[in-house]
């Protein structure tokens, strides 16, 4: 069984805490995206801080891809998750297994936005220029200076 470092926890608190803040009714893959930024020490931030991705950056690229959407779904209670923000978790876990992992990082949180690429936050990836290939290369280099 796959677990999840308390670094990942903390991020997934974290964007409940965004799309609070945002007045979502859910929690999506831009909020988890802004998360993993915002909370800043992990190795998915730093990648994403490595292709000068920022959380304004995020936001004016989520807000973009926003515009057309008006109708906003409001849920009672606590925040559900997207079935993209499930996705994400689920492709998550798969990453770190594929690598022999049985913790999820936040690395592997932006692998996971990644490869749900119609959702908000892979598009707004894609948009500041973060691609699967530049974050592996991103690994790479970081692999290679803990060598």
């Amino acid at each position: 069984m796959n677990q999840l470092t308390r670094r990942v926890e903390t991020i997934l608190k974290m964007a409940k805490d965004v799309a609070r803040e945002d007045n979502r009714g859910f929690v999506g893959t831009e909020h988890l995206l802004l998360a993993i930024i915002r909370e800043g020490s992990g190795l998915g931030a730093q990648v994403l801080a490595d292709h000068g991705v920022t959380e304004q950056r995020v936001r004016e690229q989520v807000e973009e891809l926003n515009r057309e959407r008006l109708h906003e779904t409001w849920v009672m209670g606590r925040l559900p998750g997207t079935p993209n923000f499930m996705d994400v978790l689920s492709r998550a876990v798969e990453a770190a297994r594929g690598t022999g992992n049985w913790q999820i990082c936040s690395i592997h949180l932006l692998v996971g936005l990644l490869m749900l690429k119609e959702s908000t936050g892979a598009k707004a990836l894609r948009a500041l220029g973060v691609t699967g290939d530049s974050v592996r290369k991103g690994l790479a280099q970081a692999a290679a200076g803990k060598a």
